[in-house]
């Protein structure tokens, strides 16, 4: 995944600017690898419009959820000039399959969507959060023989097992060169657990709203920690044999000042929450 700020939630105009310039990818640490195509085929993988090789060119994650539908994190896309997108569903491995490629029709976010700056520091976007963080993408034209992924019609219980699909790195960038990013190729996946409401924000000194947030963290030792890169991935939990989505990746501990690599909690945008609006917005 990309960078779209230093943390995950850059102001808008900050994510729009790096979507559009094409950051280097970066995303997860820890997870394992899920190199084999169609590992997940309703994955998103949205980035700048160019000719040059997709990997510079990937931004944030989303998740198929109808054949034009695609879902990702809202902060992705505030600002953003659709018309310079196109959304990759599908690839395991950048470098070698850009999957599916579709441009991008329409795109809304949702109309409660805010930043929310830190209490710590008002004025550093780099430690805000964000309420209602979760955008609709109209496809140009559908998605044939892909499943998507179903909406999930509630909240995962605290304890409940969840994962996380990310084009990731496997080891944090070097603390001593920060400025230079390790670029996300392969898909992994990072096996996360949801956490209580309390226990989140018990973590970070950033506002965690409970009616469209909830959270989920590393409780297997598995080392997986979301990093700047993730915003719009999809967190999935199994239902019965079928896979629901139930987060959209939005931000996690670089609020609390922590680096990519760190042990800390992510937040996701509630998809229960908001299931209504995106059937009437899709």
């Amino acid at each position: 995944m990309p960078r779209l700020s230093r943390p995950v939630t850059a102001v808008a105009a900050a994510a729009a600017a790096l979507v559009l310039a094409g950051p280097p990818a970066q995303a997860m640490t820890g997870g394992r690898q899920l190199p084999t195509p169609g590992a997940a085929p309703w994955l998103a993988t949205l980035a700048v419009k160019g000719d040059g090789p997709l990997l510079p060119r990937a931004s944030c994650g989303g998740a198929l959820v109808g054949e034009d539908t695609v879902l990702t994190a809202a902060h992705c896309l505030d600002g953003v000039d659709p018309a310079r997108l196109e959304v990759h569903i599908g690839s395991s491995v950048l470098s070698r399959d850009p999957g599916v490629v579709r441009d991008v029709a329409r795109t809304r976010l949702h109309p409660e969507y805010r930043l929310l700056p830190s209490p710590v520091d008002p004025g550093a976007p780099e430690l805000s959060s964000a309420q209602y963080d979760i955008a609709v993408i109209r496809l140009a034209a559908p998605v044939r023989g892909v499943r998507p992924l179903a909406l999930a019609r509630h909240r995962p219980a605290p304890g409940a097992d969840a994962a996380m699909f990310s084009h990731g790195t496997v080891a944090a960038p070097d603390p001593s060169r920060p400025d230079v990013e390790i670029r996300g190729d392969v898909l992994r996946r990072g096996d996360l657990t949801a956490v209580p409401h309390g226990e989140c924000a018990a973590g970070t000194p950033a506002t965690v709203d409970r009616a469209s947030t909830f959270c989920a963290g590393d409780r297997r030792g598995g080392g997986t920690t979301m990093c700047t890169g993730d915003s719009g991935s999809p967190l999935v939990v199994r239902h019965g044999r079928r896979p629901e989505l139930v987060g959209i990746a939005s931000f996690g501990g670089e609020t609390a000042g922590k680096r990519c690599g760190q042990p800390a909690d992510a937040a996701f945008a509630d998809v229960a929450a908001v299931r209504e609006w995106v059937a009437r917005a899709s």
